[in-house]
């Protein structure tokens, strides 16, 4: 849901830099209250995304056991073969909201400095696969979530949201490590999405030539 949303996000902004649709936008509305619009309606729409996911799991099972609602969760929980425990979702439910922002901010970052849908996957890859990372290491984390790789990527903010799902649901994380793994995921949410609001601001405009690594810190100072 965040990779796929935070892509329309990176998508609509190379787009109406293409199409020069945006210099039109930035004329009614400063940049950083257009960038703030689209990562919040984004994020409506990823949030409306998983409730119809979830929703048409649900009914799907529902239909096929005809069962009561203990029955369709049973079931379901049957099929993934796990139980999440309720106490953890208030945790989940964080760790989406601050990588959300994260994703969003990295994206729009994307966006911002591509001319071309062609650009703008390929440079996403650089925080998409290490987000990803826990995924490999998946059998380490079921074995041992508590050892050493487990807890490495708890704090490594693009790797902390998957890890920390997967170690919260089949083991009791030591709480000082989840205040912890929040506090630095927030933290760099709101560095990353300052600096999505001025490479936006001062960039978007521009076309036709990626920056180089040298000028990044002259638009980030605008």
């Amino acid at each position: 849901s965040l990779f796929v949303t935070n892509g329309y996000l990176m998508q609509s902004v190379i787009e109406e830099k293409e199409t020069r649709l945006i210099e039109i936008l930035i004329s009614t509305v400063r940049p950083s209250q257009l960038l703030a619009g689209k990562i919040l309606a984004m994020g409506l729409v990823g949030l409306l995304q998983l409730a119809v996911w979830v929703g048409a799991i649900y009914v799907a099972v529902q239909v096929a056991s005809g069962g009561s609602v203990g029955q369709v969760v049973g079931a379901l929980a049957t099929i993934a073969n796990l139980q999440i425990p309720l106490n953890i979702l208030p945790a989940l439910l964080l760790y989406f909201i601050f990588a959300y922002f994260l994703f969003a901010g990295l994206f729009a970052i994307v966006g911002a400095l591509s001319n071309s849908m062609r650009e703008g996957p390929q440079y996403a890859v650089i925080f998409t696969l290490p987000a990803a990372l826990p995924l490999y290491f998946i059998s380490v984390l079921a074995s041992a979530p508590d050892g050493t790789i487990a807890t490495v990527l708890s704090f490594i903010p693009l790797t902390a949201p998957i890890t920390m799902a997967a170690r919260l649901a089949i083991s009791q994380v030591p709480f000082w490590q989840l205040v912890a793994s929040l506090l630095l995921l927030a933290a760099t949410a709101a560095l990353v999405m300052w600096l999505a609001g001025r490479v936006f601001r001062v960039q978007v405009l521009l076309a036709g030539q990626m920056p180089k690594l040298r000028d990044l810190p002259k638009l980030i100072k605008g």
